[in-house]
């Protein structure tokens, strides 16, 4: 089996430790191992710090990639903007060879160079692939058969090397979801983007037109909660719902996920281990439904 390296994300460890832990105890379960990317840093972030220098985001990105190549391992990450940095880096600068050799020209002032010998992999990818679906499918203890879940996989997860490839890590993400027992609920704009990205230009345009359309689709179709793939649409729905409540007097009320939390409480671990008191989304009112099976 391939060995990896996660690059967990500023969001995860800074905001959702419930998402790290739900992680952590998933794979444990599993029995898969990874290390930790130590040394790593921001990815960076795919919007505003790539505007202000193309160059030097590439070469924070080749760095991070870089000390994956170091240790020979798999780069790995939770994350849907880690992932979609990562991943434009890591295929720009392996078919680029000016800009790689002036990225490495930068490396190389702190020992680092970018060989391109490692692939980016998202954890659904990793589930799928490395770990399968049968595998994981058996080892559910605790369907959440009376639990209706609408999902969101977030822009970023169209991310592909193809055109033909672009929806596949998204189908992954619903096949995952569906393991866990749960009884999946469509609402029409699941490829809508959560308006996360937004907040950098309009931030009301971010709330009140974008999240507001989806949060009321979902609220129409009835779903427990919503089931998510990326720690950055998780903070919109979860801060964004607070903001609307506050500003715009709009509550929706809907508990928010992450699909490494659902299957690990599918696994047979309890909410409380893996800390989902820690939400800013009203998680508690689907806690029984999650506790109960």
């Amino acid at each position: 089996m391939k060995q990896y390296a996660m690059l967990w994300g500023c969001t995860v460890q800074t905001r959702l430790p419930s998402i790290e832990a739900a992680t952590r105890r998933m794979l444990n379960v599993l029995d898969f191992s990874m290390r930790d990317l130590e040394g790593a840093s921001c990815c960076p972030e795919p919007y505003t710090s790539a505007l202000i220098g193309r160059e030097l985001w590439y070469a924070l990105a080749a760095r991070n990639i870089s000390l994956a190549e170091a240790r020979k391992l798999e780069l790995m990450t939770i994350c849907n903007g880690c992932y979609d940095t990562l991943f434009e880096a890591n295929e720009t600068l392996k078919q680029d060879d000016t800009l790689r050799k002036r990225i490495n020209s930068t490396l190389e002032k702190i020992d680092k160079e970018f060989k391109g010998s490692s692939e980016i992999r998202h954890i659904v990818e990793v589930l799928d692939e490395d770990i399968g679906l049968d595998r994981i499918a058996a080892s559910v203890r605790r369907p959440l058969s009376n639990l209706r879940v609408a999902l969101h996989p977030g822009c970023h997860l169209y991310r592909s090397k193809t055109v033909e490839d672009y929806d596949r890590k998204p189908k992954i993400f619903e096949s995952l979801v569906r393991l866990t027992g749960v009884q999946l609920v469509k609402y029409g704009l699941e490829k809508m983007c959560c308006g996360y990205p937004q907040r950098q230009a309009d931030e009301e345009m971010s709330l009140k037109t974008t999240l507001a359309t989806k949060l009321q689709r979902i609220q129409e179709s009835q779903a427990d909660c919503l089931a998510v793939v990326c720690p950055g649409c998780c903070v919109q729905f979860e801060y964004g719902q607070i903001e609307l409540r506050q500003r715009y007097n709009l509550d929706f009320g809907i508990p928010v996920l992450h699909l490494a939390e659902l299957m690990a409480v599918a696994l047979g671990i309890s909410a409380a281990d893996i800390g989902l008191e820690t939400h800013r989304s009203p998680v508690s009112k689907i806690t029984a439904k999650l506790e109960g099976g």
